[in-house]
């Protein structure tokens, strides 16, 4: 056999065996961001189940006409929807619309807001209802065994969240009435960081462990930020740009994690 087509056949053997161990390392990426996504799952149950819970609890305190007892079930109820908001408007839009419509809400949580923290509870009775229904649907679809996250839409959906943060949330005024705009925050980077470090933390760290810390000390950097006791004493200029930079960080976790570049925004 001539030299040369020995060469040639060791190259291609070479090739060959390089491509094969890409695609293992791939696969088995792959199959990593998979696993971290159905992980995460059984947060977003757990919180969706505390929010139908607390609507439930709102609904029966309408009905008993106990104004309290419904303030503090529809606190109680925001702070397990806020908690999966990665989620609820990628993966579920149509019921993210009609349980979490903002500022212009006829339907959800905002619908009830004003009404019920003035202490009117006689005029929301159906809309609290209609809240039911919906978060009963959405924890249906989500529990529904062939439902699964999936690794993109999570990064997008976190991704979107940062950057609302900075860019709205920061001005404190998403749930005015009720005085719990503060909390809301919280629940969201409670929920960002749960997807960060059950899905993505660890296959970045493999490729990128720098980008990986920068993002878990970025996400550390909001959470003490909006852990403050109220409005007031919120450093909206550093949250507003704490937030948008935590999106940009993970935008560029995306080609690391082989993944699409999330938009920003609607």
């Amino acid at each position: 056999m001539p030299i040369t087509t020995t060469i040639s056949s060791v190259r291609s053997i070479t090739f060959a065996g390089a491509v094969l161990a890409l695609a293992l390392v791939s696969g088995a990426h792959a199959q990593t961001l998979t696993k971290g996504a159905d992980n995460y799952k059984p947060f977003a149950v757990e919180h969706i189940g505390k929010a139908l819970t607390g609507a439930k609890a709102l609904q029966a305190a309408v009905k008993a006409s106990d104004v309290k007892a419904a303030q503090a079930a529809w606190i109680a109820s925001r702070k397990g929807w806020e908690a999966i908001e990665p989620v609820t408007g990628e993966f579920f839009p149509k019921l993210d619309e009609v349980i979490d419509a903002w500022p212009d809400a006829k339907n959800g949580y905002h619908a009830v807001e004003a009404a019920m923290f003035a202490g009117k509870l006689g005029e929301i009775g159906q809309s609290v209802d209609g809240l039911v229904n919906n978060l009963a649907a959405f924890e249906k679809q989500l529990k529904a065994p062939g439902f699964k996250f999936t690794p993109q839409g999570l990064l997008n959906g976190t991704t979107k969240l940062a950057y609302e943060i900075g860019e709205n949330k920061s001005k404190g005024g998403e749930s005015p009435y009720a005085g719990t705009s503060l909390i809301d925050m919280q629940e969201n980077v409670e929920g960002i960081e749960a997807v960060f470090k059950l899905v993505f933390e660890e296959p970045l760290k493999k490729n990128d462990a720098k980008l990986a810390k920068s993002i878990d000390d970025k996400i550390e950097d909001v959470e003490a930020l909006v852990k403050v006791s109220d409005l007031k004493q919120l450093d909206q200029p550093k949250l507003h740009q704490a937030g948008e930079e935590l999106a940009v960080l993970l935008q560029s976790a995306a080609p690391k994690l082989k993944l699409k570049k999330p938009k920003l925004g609607d």
